[in-house]
């Protein structure tokens, strides 16, 4: 049977010295890979833009990273970005109620991203859905395009909502599932996982911080709360409906700030204040199948399949393996899944196995200037990992009253009590850099941080070579 192995990106890889170090003006929230084109890659950012970039290293005569296009037109800060898994066209989710859609060009097409728009560009804005409640902390295109277009869930407030791209409207809007009280007080066997002490009444309800798919394997969406707990829903047939399934307390007494599926669909990740990672079975009632303290709150998660081989270009036949085993035989028989990838504030990206045994390593961008990270993605073979975060002058510089071990003073997570990135800005209650009264100060300029498996050594400088591949404590 073939060995499993690290992504290659943690077994091999090393910073690229390209990657772009005034990505955004203010932190980077989110980061997400192309899945149609394995060169594009986009970010997220405080200064109200959602970014495209393309990596043109692979490519013949290749210059790098560079700008493929920049979103703007949103009013306040960018905290997430999702693509489409085959169509041509990004999602933004923002603290200003909006999620905008763009249609995108590949590389080397620039000018076809312009249908809606007279002036040519790699990226056009074509739709703006909402208003949504609060912030969007959540995108995630779901369907097969077959009821009628594609679609797109949105998790902002406390509600799923879908919506049909092709008419630009809301079709369904969807609570979560809650727990039934008892009169005691103590929640009864609707809500799966221990139960807890109650939560501050800020943190209540569960407001949602997150949204992640599971790759079509359930058509289940899953969102990390403000409650500790992590709600889950299941979407009909042309995702134009779905059903609140589950309440998992995978985080008593904490906030529960994000999620990530690992491959083939059956383990759900969740991230949580508390400094725990939980990963749950989905096929066995949302059971946790292991609990991972890493040194420092994960702050961002992603997930990449697991190499059977010590080469990455060979094909991986895990998906084939979890595609063939049926919910009958889960008991019997453990699936495989995948390697974790978590990013934390201590500037240090860590890679563990979802589930079983096998090797852990970490990456880290520098040993002396350390650059709280909030957020991590991969491509699809795990060659490649983005991570990105605070700027590099603000450090790790959080205000006390906001620190993610505890929770601020204020009615929810839309004014000034900590939101899934430890604190965020709203309606004039505490600047997105800690500053009062709403009052923003000069924003500073946050890089981007690439580690790849295909760099060769003679192509890195010396401030690349502070690069750090070493064992997950």
């Amino acid at each position: 049977r073939a060995r499993m192995t690290l992504p290659p990106a943690f077994a091999r890889g090393a910073r690229r010295a390209d990657a772009p170090q005034r990505a955004h003006y203010g932190r980077i929230f989110d980061v997400a890979c192309c899945p149609w084109d394995d060169s594009l890659f986009a970010t997220a950012g405080e200064d109200e833009t959602a970014r495209v970039w393309r990596d043109d290293s692979r490519s013949i005569g290749g210059s790098g990273i560079a700008s493929h296009g920049v979103c703007r037109g949103h009013k306040d800060e960018v905290v997430r970005v999702a693509w489409h898994p085959t169509m041509r066209i990004l999602a933004s989710g923002s603290a200003d109620g909006a999620v905008a859609v763009w249609k995108v060009a590949p590389s080397g097409a620039e000018r076809a991203a312009s249908a809606h728009d007279p002036d040519e560009a790699a990226v056009a804005r074509v739709d703006v859905l909402g208003p949504h409640p609060g912030e969007v902390y959540g995108c995630s295109f779901v369907g097969d395009g077959e009821g009628g277009g594609p679609m797109l869930a949105t998790a902002a407030g406390t509600d799923l909502r879908l919506w049909d791209l092709e008419a630009a409207v809301e079709v369904a809007r969807v609570p979560p599932l809650r727990a039934a009280k008892e009169p005691d007080g103590s929640p009864d066997e609707t809500v799966s996982g221990p139960a807890s002490k109650k939560k501050p009444d800020r943190w209540e309800p569960g407001f949602l911080f997150s949204l992640s798919g599971d790759g079509g394997a359930r058509g289940l969406l899953a969102s990390a709360c403000s409650d500790g707990t992590v709600k889950l829903w299941g979407l009909d047939g042309n995702a134009r409906s779905a059903t609140a399934v589950a309440s998992v307390a995978s985080h008593p007494n904490a906030l529960a700030t994000a999620t990530a599926f690992l491959p083939c669909g059956n383990l759900l990740a969740s991230a949580g204040s508390d400094g725990r990672v939980v990963v749950c079975d989905v096929r066995r009632s949302c059971r946790a199948v292991r609990r991972i303290t890493p040194p420092c709150v994960a702050t961002g998660l992603c997930a990449v399949q697991a190499p059977r081989t010590s080469s990455f270009r060979e094909r991986d036949s895990e998906s084939e393996a979890c595609d063939a085993e049926s919910d009958a035989s889960a008991t019997e028989k453990a699936t495989p899944g995948g390697y974790l990838l978590m990013s934390g504030r201590d500037g240090v990206v860590r890679a563990v196995r979802g589930e079983g045994a096998g090797p852990s390593a970490a990456l880290s961008p520098s040993e002396t200037n350390v650059t709280p990270l909030l957020c991590v993605a991969s491509d699809r073979d795990g060659a490649r990992v983005f991570a990105a975060g605070n700027t590099r002058e603000r450090g790790n510089e959080v205000p006390e009253s906001v620190k993610t071990s505890g929770p601020a003073s204020g009615s929810g997570p839309f004014g000034v009590s900590p939101g899934p990135f430890g604190f965020v800005r709203r309606n004039g209650n505490l600047g997105a850099l800690g500053a009062a009264g709403g009052a923003k100060p000069r924003a500073e300029p946050a890089e981007i941080f690439v580690w790849d498996a295909l760099l060769s050594a003679g192509e890195e400088d010396e401030d690349a070579s502070a690069c750090d591949t070493r064992r997950a404590q």
